[in-house]
């Protein structure tokens, strides 16, 4: 009798051994099938969001993982929610035990109140392994500068400790904050690396943006054709993913490279593609926006008018801050144009106290300095030389070295006027030393024009030329034909 059962038992285990892996497997399918629905319909959602949202792959695997796991009514009920869009029910089922976790879901679809919460109840702590990576992320989402280069520069001596999904999301963020900061070596290693792990994990929507980071990158580098590599890589992800409001901000960010390059009938038509696409009262206002700096470019001062008003419009009705205060700033650039100094002076003065409140200190610096270049022209130097010590007063408390450079460079440019030579070559080499740092190639072409210029006055005819030289050289690789053209003019006159 004893040998029947161990034979039945020998059967049993053999069934088991081969229906088992069978078992795990379609349940390992059924689960992946079920990660990707969700991700899916979070996208979805997330395409008619006025707001930038989180999206993280592996936050909304684990969400699922859990979900799928649990055989309670309300997880199952959560869980068929969430493959919907809808993150409340899984939201509230996760708050009792991963509350962390709950947070980083809901700021797929309310990012507002997701930050709310995560500064009253201080989850996740930035000591978190599995999610203090994300404090930074969500302030740089709603525009919390401030609080994300805190973070960004707390988590960085310890990023070894967090595993290698944190690092890569972590990564992403730090590359914006370098790029804030101006540091394009940094900004340009962390995305670089970010968008190698989210290409090998397949995350796409990830995968995207940092190719988006890396544009703005090389954009500013000077190096555009890698830009435009980088967002037709995005355009061709987000055509594949059906994602119309992220294919829209692709569109956008190409045609600001095409300004970038003085492209202008291109960029009209990237805007014009944008257009096209369903998109949110938000986007709708930032074309507007960038249509403004198109026509800006052009010389279309009218037009550009025209499209700042309608943008305004639309940020004022939203009660937008952020938007607000950028449609500000660059109705104050239309002003500067138009060579209206007073109105460039208030409404640059608008935008600063707006970006002040929000503690965009990069984005008041670049305010502060459009009134001063407006002060200058009305020979106001007092008030100009006051408004650019503020800015190197900011910039000592909340570095960017493009400001300070600038800012430096404009100081140059009235002790020249002042006829205090010395001081003016000192001033110009101070923001050269910073320019270098980081190769912004106009500001590299100013500074070695005006350093040539000071020379020629001072009788150093040789460092003259070779100044004047490097400047053209500078200017060539921006592909501004007007700057060019202005420096070979003034080489000609010599």
């Amino acid at each position: 009798m004893s040998e029947k059962y161990f034979e039945w038992t020998i059967y049993f285990l053999l069934i088991c051994a081969i229906l088992l892996p069978v078992l795990i497997w379609r349940l390992h399918m059924r689960l992946h099938f079920l990660q990707n629905l969700v991700r899916i319909g979070i996208l979805k959602r997330q395409q008619k969001s006025n707001f930038n949202l989180l999206f993280s792959a592996d936050i909304l695997n684990k969400s699922v993982r859990i979900l799928f796991f649990r055989t309670a009514a309300e997880a199952k009920h959560a869980l068929r929610a969430l493959t919907g869009g809808n993150t409340a029910p899984a939201v509230a089922f996760l708050q009792k035990k991963q509350p962390a976790l709950a947070l980083l879901l809901l700021a797929h679809t309310d990012i507002n109140e997701a930050y709310k919460q995560s500064k009253r109840r201080h989850i996740p702590q930035i000591t978190d392994r599995k999610y203090g990576v994300y404090i930074p992320l969500l302030a740089h989402l709603v525009h919390d500068r401030h609080t994300m280069l805190a973070a960004v520069e707390k988590i960085t001596p310890q990023l070894a400790k967090y595993d290698r999904t944190a690092q890569a999301y972590f990564k992403a963020v730090a590359a914006y904050a370098y790029l804030h900061e101006g540091d394009m070596l940094s900004a340009s290693q962390n995305a670089s690396a970010a968008l190698k792990f989210f290409q090998k994990k397949q995350f796409a929507a990830e995968t995207a943006a940092c190719h988006l980071i890396l544009a703005e990158i090389y954009r500013i580098s000077c190096v555009n054709d890698v830009a435009q590599t980088m967002i037709e890589s995005a355009l061709k992800i987000y055509q594949t993913q059906n994602t119309p409001l992220f294919l829209a901000k692709a569109h956008t960010i190409k045609g600001m490279l095409m300004v970038f390059e003085n492209r202008f009938e291109e960029a009209e038509a990237e805007y014009q593609k944008a257009l096209q696409l369903p998109l949110t009262p938000q986007l709708h206002a930032d074309i507007s926006n960038q249509l403004a700096l198109l026509k800006l470019a052009q010389d279309d001062t009218a037009t550009a008018a025209n499209y700042v008003r309608q943008a305004l419009d639309m940020q004022k009705r939203m009660k937008n801050p952020y938007g607000t205060a950028f449609s500000l700033q660059l109705s104050a650039h239309i002003h500067f144009q138009k060579k209206q100094h007073r109105l460039t002076v208030k409404t640059a003065s608008e935008a600063c106290n707006l970006y002040l409140k929000q503690k965009n200190f990069s984005a008041a610096a670049e305010c502060l300095y459009l009134a001063a270049e407006a002060q200058y022209k009305m020979r106001c130097n007092t008030l100009a030389e006051k408004n650019l010590r503020e800015i190197l007063q900011i910039n000592r408390a909340h570095p960017n070295s493009f400001h300070t450079a600038n800012a430096y460079s404009l100081l140059g440019l009235i002790y020249l006027q002042k006829k205090d030579l010395q001081r003016a070559k000192v001033l110009f080499q101070q923001s050269l030393h910073l320019e270098q740092s980081h190769r912004r190639c106009e500001g590299l072409a100013a500074d070695y024009a005006n350093l040539a210029f000071i020379d020629e006055l001072t009788d150093y005819a040789d460092n003259a030329a070779s100044n004047w030289q490097i400047a053209l050289e500078y200017a060539n690789e921006t592909g501004d034909k007007e700057l060019v053209a202005l420096i070979e003019k003034h080489r000609s006159d010599r």
